[in-house]
């Protein structure tokens, strides 16, 4: 399967604790990637929970989203680092950021600080060799409560890889 990104954006509930500023960027034919950054400005520790949402809809239209087996249950900030972040994100996005690798598990503390992220592409790295045709919105959920919960949603088109 072959994903082209549609959308992506931030929404947070404090930007001077958390905030995404996030755009899909077009720089070549058919070319697609995400650029912007990521600001943190609290301590991000086992209180924090994280959450993955997957949804699918096979028009795209917000009303034909459905929950998908794929979304993620909200766990401890630290565990998400040592499974979904490592496993997953770095391995889809890459080096086009700045953000903690933490290859040999994670070392407190998280860094207080702006991340930039530069034509990031998706890749297919720990994601399911199959996917049906659709749009998939993914919502990631920081859940940092009372401070601020941050939702980054993004939004791909999937569709059948012809060889």
């Amino acid at each position: 399967w072959d994903a082209r990104l549609v959308s992506i954006k931030g929404e947070t509930t404090n930007p001077s604790a958390m905030d995404a500023i996030l755009r899909v960027e077009r720089f070549g034919r058919g070319e697609f990637a995400i650029s912007g950054t990521l600001y943190n400005n609290i301590d991000l520790d086992h209180s924090v929970m994280v959450e993955m949402q997957i949804y699918r809809s096979h028009s795209g239209n917000e009303a034909d989203y459905k929950l998908t087996p794929y979304s993620i249950a909200p766990q401890p900030f630290d565990d998400y680092l040592n499974t979904m972040y490592r496993d997953l994100l770095i391995k889809n996005i890459g080096g086009c950021h700045d953000m903690p690798r933490y290859e040999n598990g994670y070392d407190e503390p998280f860094p207080k600080t702006t991340f930039n992220f530069t034509r990031c592409q998706l890749s297919d790295g720990g994601l399911p060799e199959v996917l049906a045709e659709g749009f998939y919105k993914a919502v990631a959920i920081i859940n940092a409560h009372p401070q601020v919960e941050l939702k980054i949603i993004l939004v791909a088109r999937i569709s059948t890889k012809f060889f």
